[in-house]
Parts: structure tokens; C-alpha cells; sequence
């Protein structure tokens, strides 16, 4: 009778040891899924004198052997308002692809609400990833004389979203 009893406490310890080893193991996959899973933004540096409404201005990242670059550029009379058309070029994601490409027009210190407006890429290259996407944006309307916009570009991917932030003004 003795010996089944010890041969109980053996079992229970043994349960409560697999128990504890499979939370664990649980814990750490979940814990690399969501790692994995996360919202990674990588943030593109982008010179904050290059002004998108005049000149393409360009953002570049080198990660890990990988070149990436985009380039933004207001083609348009940029005016509260008024419609104007932009285009990106986005050079260095074959490999993990594009999914979709966003604005968002924020001007610092002020509450707007802004739209995401999508860009479309341009299929007549026949390219697999699309490097060249435009779009046509509106400006949200504002109550003072500031000119001095951000462009967010959300640029998706696969893997990751990237961000950039373009100055413009006009």
C-alpha cells in the first residue's frame, strides 16, 4: 500500500513538472509570435530642408546587405484645397514585396484629421513589385496661414511597415 502512494506523489510531481515545462515552451512561442507579429515600423531618415513640393526628396535605409530607398515627390500646385498629384518610388523590397503604399498629411503642433489616401501603382513597367505609385491628395482644410506640412508615407510590406515623414511647403 505504501509503495502506491509514494508511486502518487511521483506521478503528481511528474504532471505538475510537465505542466510547468509546457507553460513555458508556451509562453516563449507565444512570446516569439508576437516578436514576430508585431507592427515592426521602421523609420526611414529623411532630410527635414528637402522640401517634396519643389525638388524629389529621398530616404534610404541599409539593413543587414539590404539597400532600400524611397523617393517623394508633390507634382502639383500643393494648396488647402485643391487636388494635387504626388508619386513615389520605392526601390529594394523585391524580395518581401509591396502591399500597400499610404499618405497622411499631418502639420506639427496641430490636431487635423487627416485621411490615409492609397497610392496605386504604375503596372505599364510589367514589374513583379511596383517601384513607381501615385496618388492624388487633398490637403485638410486649416484656419491659420502655416504652410509647413509632413507628408507620412506608410509604405507595408510582408515583413514590416516602413514610415517616412517629407517636409513640404508652399
Amino acid at each position: 500500500m505504501g509503495m502506491l502512494h509514494l508511486d502518487n506523489k511521483y506521478l503528481r510531481l511528474l504532471v505538475m513538472s510537465m505542466v510547468i515545462i509546457m507553460a513555458l515552451i508556451f509562453v516563449q512561442d507565444f512570446a516569439d509570435f508576437l516578436d514576430e507579429n508585431s507592427n515592426k515600423v521602421v523609420k526611414f531618415g529623411v532630410n527635414q530642408h528637402c522640401n517634396s513640393a519643389a525638388s524629389i526628396c529621398s530616404a534610404s535605409i541599409v539593413n543587414e546587405g539590404d539597400f532600400q530607398r524611397i523617393s517623394f515627390a508633390i507634382k502639383g500646385a500643393a494648396a488647402s484645397g485643391k487636388e494635387f498629384p504626388m508619386t513615389l518610388t520605392a526601390v529594394g523590397f523585391d524580395f518581401e514585396g509591396i502591399q500597400s503604399v499610404s499618405v497622411a498629411f499631418e502639420m506639427p503642433g496641430e490636431e487635423l484629421d487627416s485621411q490615409h489616401v492609397l497610392f496605386s501603382p504604375d503596372k505599364s513597367t510589367h514589374q513583379v513589385v511596383p517601384e513607381k505609385w501615385d496618388a492624388v491628395a487633398r490637403l485638410p482644410a486649416i484656419s491659420n496661414e502655416r504652410t509647413d506640412w509632413l507628408a507620412v508615407i506608410r509604405l507595408k510590406s510582408s515583413k514590416k511597415e516602413y514610415r517616412a515623414e517629407f517636409p513640404f511647403s508652399f
